[in-house]
């Protein structure tokens, strides 16, 4: 028979001729990937999922780079019930002036650092004085701040009789945070607000993107060990459960280990970042080569079990098995492939190194495993003797196959038109799903950032930023009165638009200022020229003519907030025509998350239909057989179809996670569709009586499709406890993929072959 390898799996063959020769290269190259360990670094941005060659980012990079504090605030909230107390403002005072000598703050804003309008000397004075008045002083003082328009609803929450909320805005030392460490500096943070008003009940929590960034990290790390911890531990139980001999545990063990080593160290050389789906990189490569090494052990176990000795049943494994094994690799890394077209920087590494890391999989299983099993089984006539009573918990599961095959024989037309409907409902529910996307699910959602940011919705508007950059030509600054019109017409639409909130500018100052009296031409430039230069630059660039005008979103799904922003965009139309020279430019990581989502989710959406195209043609190639192509299209696409369904009737929808989770539960689910066509392609060449070769296949490799759906399934299990709700959706279609995966293969495409050959369709398999 052709190989569906394309001969790729005879690389294993000079591991039977040379074992310790070809063992020692694998040491050398076992330790140069060690060496770039070290290397491995977590990359924990939030903007990273969204880097892209696009216009929307690179108008975000350019604001990003001209306004560093813009996007990268810390927010310490403090909660209470009644904030406006003499006694609770002197601690917040004392908060304030604290957090100015920590080593990673740059600047703060804060109810106290706002001050009144300039006195007749010139200096404006604090809006809360250094020693605060009691009685009905301070009652007029309360008030005064509670409806200051600096203040209000921008700081400070209004009392509503049940919490009051105010905010301190910590812009960070980028320097400090990169010598320091990003969880050193909120630490120091954190502890200092907590250690300054907790002892007096007020509640304090920490929120804004540094936040998230670190509690990114934090799960990024937490689950790499859960991770690969649980799918080694588990993978290693299962095969003992199953071949009760501390030799085949170890080389189906080792395989994987070597495996992940290989790409990780791999990875570290090229210098590519840790992120949330790199993460998943180990257990998937971890389980990928378990299933694999679990097929040819299989095979050689069954191969010594009849007698052969050991050099013979592994060189029968390589040509037998190992094609399989080539082309599940071959249509895997097509999957993880098709996440490359994309406009997500991040995911496309992910899919090219996940493609890799594949490859590298099967290069260790065909090549690692015979000298093991060459070096360590020496002595063929003993694990003869002892095959029997060590594998009874295979044999059992042989015979449940056997009978389940005997049952199917009998069933089959029935098996087949419930298949066949099953496959049509679950592809009407799973095309109803529509792409979603927010931006929390990037975060933990069981840390102080999540929770810290829903008060913020619910108190003063929300604490996503969103912008309107201002750009005009050179030789004007942004007290130009052609500018000041333009941010001012600016500012009052977005203050109007419908789901923005908190809105900030320059604009805000000059009412203030025009409110104070303050109305000469020259009050605006004097004033700017006063305050500190970290809270002119959040509004005014310093080496740019250009400006923002800041609103605050609440956290919402993509599809809420695209219509807000793209009403933004429209709404500025007519300050685009009335001031041709100056760009007005709707930008942010709300925006860029928001408009970007819809689209990569569809890309991913089509290149997850471009695999599916691809890899079935492939098998079709490989097999030399048009009727193989044609029933590889249910068992693959059925699991697919399924787990869609699952995400629509739970009220999900197509979000980033559940589209790559549906790529790499094809990726891998296509294997059991190739082993069993494989298998039952070996058998009728054997027997001209479909129904024997049917009933055979499922016995033969009934047992180990099971076993590695086992593996899979719990060695990814893990990602259901993640704090990440992206890593749980993840791990949830991963595996609801995979089970029905194994029941479209062992159930339903057997069912389709019978019932095609009652009725001529199918006569045999070539």
């Amino acid at each position: 028979m052709n190989s569906l390898g394309f001969g790729l799996e005879r690389m294993g063959l000079p591991a039977i001729r040379r074992p310790w020769t070809v063992l020692a290269l694998l040491v050398l190259f076992s330790a140069f990937s060690a060496a770039g360990l070290p290397y491995l670094k977590t990359d924990h941005s939030l903007s990273e999922l969204f880097s892209s060659d696009t216009v929307e980012f690179d108008q975000y990079k350019t604001m990003s780079e001209r306004f560093p504090t813009s996007e990268f605030d810390v927010l310490v909230v403090v909660e209470s019930e009644n904030l406006m107390q003499p006694e609770i403002l002197e601690e917040i005072r004392s908060l304030h002036l604290e957090l100015q000598l920590a080593e990673a703050v740059q600047g703060i804003i804060s109810i106290f650092s706002m001050r009144e309008p300039p006195d007749a000397s010139g200096y404006p004075p604090p809006l809360l004085p250094t020693k605060l008045p009691t009685g009905k002083e301070f009652e007029k003082l309360a008030d005064r701040v509670v409806n200051h328009p600096l203040i209000g609803g921008k700081l400070l929450s209004r009392p509503d009789g049940k919490s009051q909320l105010t905010l301190i805005i910590l812009s960070l030392k980028q320097d400090v945070i990169w010598k320091k460490g990003l969880a050193a500096s909120i630490r120091e943070i954190e502890q200092t607000a907590k250690a300054v008003l907790e002892p007096i009940g007020l509640r304090v929590q920490l929120a804004g993107a540094p936040v998230m960034q670190l509690e990114i990290r934090q799960a990024i790390g937490r689950d790499r060990l859960i991770y690969n911890g649980t799918g080694f531990l588990v993978g290693m139980l299962i095969c003992f459960a199953f071949f009760r001999r501390v030799k085949l545990v170890f080389i189906t063990s080792l395989c994987p280990a070597v495996a992940v080593l290989w790409a990780m160290g791999l990875l570290g050389w090229v210098d590519l970042r840790l992120n949330t789906f790199i993460n998943v990189i180990p257990p998937l490569v971890m389980v990928i080569s378990f299933t694999d090494a679990m097929h040819m052990v299989f095979s050689i176990r069954r191969r010594l079990g009849q007698g052969d000795d050991r050099f013979t049943a592994v060189r029968h494994a390589i040509l037998t098995v190992g094609p399989a094994c080539v082309l599940t690799s071959i249509t895997t890394s097509i999957a993880f492939m098709s996440l490359t077209l994309t406009d997500s920087g991040m995911i496309r590494t992910f899919g090219i190194a996940a493609a890799l890391a594949t490859l590298l999989a099967f290069i260790t299983v065909i090549v690692l495993l015979p000298i093991m099993v060459i070096l360590l089984f020496r002595d063929e006539k003993e694990f003869l003797q002892s095959e029997t009573n060590r594998h009874k918990a295979i044999n059992w599961l042989e015979t449940i196959c056997a009978n389940f095959a005997a049952w199917l024989q009998i069933r089959y037309r029935v098996l087949a038109i419930v298949g066949l409907s099953l496959f049509a409902l679950f592809s009407a529910l799973h095309f109803q799903l529509e792409p979603r996307y927010r931006l929390s699910d990037q975060v933990p959602d069981n840390k102080q950032s999540i929770a810290t940011s829903e008060r913020l919705d619910a108190k003063l508007t929300g604490a996503h930023p969103v912008h309107v950059m201002l750009e005009w030509p050179e030789g004007k600054d942004v007290t130009d009165p052609e500018v000041i019109e333009a941010l001012a017409g600016t500012h009052s639409l977005i203050e109007k638009q419908s789901g923005v909130g908190n809105v900030w500018s320059v604009e805000t100052l000059r009412r203030w200022l025009i409110n104070a009296g303050e109305t000469q031409p020259g009050a605006l430039a004097d004033y700017l020229k006063q305050l500190p230069a970290h809270l002119v630059q959040r509004f005014v660039a310093k080496d740019a003519p250009s400006a923002l005008v800041t609103g605050r979103l609440p956290n919402l799904d993509a599809e809420d907030t695209v219509p807000v922003l793209k009403k933004m965009d429209a709404s500025l139309s007519d300050l685009r025509a009335k001031y041709p020279e100056i760009t007005f430019t709707v930008t942010g990581l709300s925006a860029v998350s928001a408009l970007r989502s819809s689209e990569m989710i569809r890309q991913l959406n089509r290149g997850l239909l471009a695999a599916m195209i691809v890899v079935i043609i492939l098998i079709g190639i490989a097999f030399r057989s048009f009727k193989i192509l044609l029933l590889a299209i249910l068992p693959n696409l059925f699991p697919i179809v399924a787990a869609g369904s699952l995400l629509l009737l739970t009220g999900g929808g197509l979000e980033y996670a559940s589209v790559i989770a549906l790529t790499v539960g094809f990726g891998i689910a296509v294997d059991d569709t190739i082993h069993f066509l494989s298998r039952l392609r070996i058998e009728t060449s054997r027997t001209p009586d479909l129904r024997k070769g049917v009933a055979a296949t499922i016995s033969r490799i009934g047992p180990v499709l099971i076993l590695t759906t086992l593996v899979l399934i719990a060695g990814l299990s893990a990602t259901i406890i993640s704090d990440l709700p992206s890593m749980r959706l993840f791990g949830k279609l991963f595996m609801t993929t995979l089970g029905a995966a194994i029941i479209g293969d062992l159930l339903f495409l057997p069912a389709i072959i019978l019932a095609a050959r009652k009725m001529g369709l199918v006569k045999s398999i070539d």
